[in-house]
């Protein structure tokens, strides 16, 4: 095998499990003292159950981390909030507000699919 071939060859793989794993992953943002995690995350479970969740504690994030511009439960995709909420500058720990209450299993499953 010729050196080319390995320089080509390893980024390639690389980029292909990268993409794989990015594709099939979420960060769930939580913390223990927030009522509407367990239901939230249960819900995404349903929705794909292949997904690899990430769960992140707010609670153990440094102050300056982007993710605390939201509150929990969260669901993340390449950074992005699910549902479209913009991430406050100025975040801290805080519990999100869900105005028309959580989504359901069929609105984060329309949302994941919409996103692929």
């Amino acid at each position: 095998m010729s050196l080319q071939t390995v320089f080509t060859t390893i980024p390639t793989l690389f980029l292909m499990l990268t993409s794989c794993t990015s594709q099939n992953s979420v960060e769930f943002l939580c913390f223990q003292e927030c009522p509407n995690t367990p239901e939230l995350r249960g819900r995404l479970v349903e929705a794909d159950s292949s997904l690899e969740i990430i769960d992140v504690n707010l609670m153990s994030l440094d102050g300056g981390d982007s993710r605390l511009g939201w509150g929990a439960p969260t669901i993340l995709v390449d950074g992005e909030d699910l549902f479209g909420l913009q991430a406050s500058e100025h975040g801290s720990v805080s519990c999100r507000n869900w105005g028309n209450g959580l989504p359901s299993t069929a609105e984060i499953k329309t949302a994941l699919e919409a996103r692929n």
